[in-house]
């Protein structure tokens, strides 16, 4: 998933996606559609609209539409059911609202609703979409009804800016330092650390570096006949120590040494940790309403 818009597409008919993952890790990104989700088993950190949670087992979480979010298992045994629908469901009764907290105060039986919409959209039965839009509605009129509602924060300037910013990162990232993402914003390179940190929870220079280090791991692979020197100025990396020792950091591996089949780990948000290995993690779709 690139730090940027994800797009999410849904079956014919349907406006409601479902699915399980073990050991879930992604990267900062938004999408317009909501996000519902519940942790089976484990532990869950959740960045979601400049603050952090930790989730436990049996705990529901809810992501509104353009906030831009991450998250990563706290082991490697952790199960999450998360849902994904159109904004449109719930835009009638949600009058520009959401709960005060993301992280909701009751369980919601989020795995009975899992259940049936999974039912639904793998029978393929008469009118399944419909269904399940309406399964979903009546459970997020649920949570609306229960947990305590505030306007939704109005950051759409600052927040539209934002997501074209990492677009343009995605595209263009060996161009850019921290002065150029600044002047991109229109602010200063001070405050501008500051915002990215507060809305992403990384520094720029982290995330800079984890875009980079993804596109070389692309290169690497690609069967390119390309020298690791050049893979180091395509992407932006100044010097061959430096790509050398960031690559590293983030893959685990130098870029000589990198594995054929290496795929880039979406978490980085414990790279200042020794102890935490970032590739020895990788999330795993169980099952989806798409199987």
């Amino acid at each position: 998933m690139n730090a940027k818009r994800e797009q999410w597409s849904y079956l014919p008919n349907a406006k409601v996606w479902a699915g399980r993952f073990k050991n879930s890790h992604n990267a900062p990104h938004w999408h317009y559609d909501c996000e519902l989700l519940f942790v089976e088993n484990g532990e869950l950190g959740v960045f979601c609209n400049g603050k952090f949670y930790t989730m436990h087992a049996g705990q529901a979480f809810f992501i509104n539409s353009e906030q831009v979010h991450y998250m990563h298992a706290k082991s490697p045994d952790t199960v999450i059911t998360m849902f994904v629908f159109d904004y449109g469901l719930i835009k009638s009764f949600a009058n520009g609202t959401t709960p005060d907290c993301p992280l909701l105060s009751e369980k919601y039986n989020l795995r009975g609703l899992y259940d049936e919409i999974k039912e639904q959209l793998s029978a393929g039965q008469k009118f399944y979409g419909e269904y399940s839009s309406c399964l979903i509605t009546m459970k997020m009129i649920e949570i609306f009804r229960t947990e305590h509602l505030v306007p939704k924060e109005k950051r759409v300037r600052t927040v539209e800016r934002l997501k074209l910013l990492l677009t343009d990162i995605d595209e263009k990232f060996e161009f850019y330092d921290l002065k150029t993402a600044a002047d991109f914003m229109g602010m200063n390179p001070a405050y501008f650390s500051r915002l990215f940190h507060k809305l992403t929870g990384i520094n720029f220079s982290q995330y800079l570096n984890y875009v980079r280090c993804r596109k070389a791991v692309e290169l690497l692979n690609s069967g390119q006949d390309i020298s690791i020197t050049e893979v180091a100025f395509k992407c932006g990396f100044e010097t061959i120590r430096n790509f050398n020792l960031i690559f590293k950091a983030f893959t685990g591996y130098t870029p000589k040494s990198l594995p054929k089949d290496f795929v880039m780990n979406k978490s980085f948000t414990s790279l200042n940790e020794t102890s935490h290995n970032p590739t020895s993690v990788e999330c795993e779709l169980l099952e989806s309403t798409d199987d």
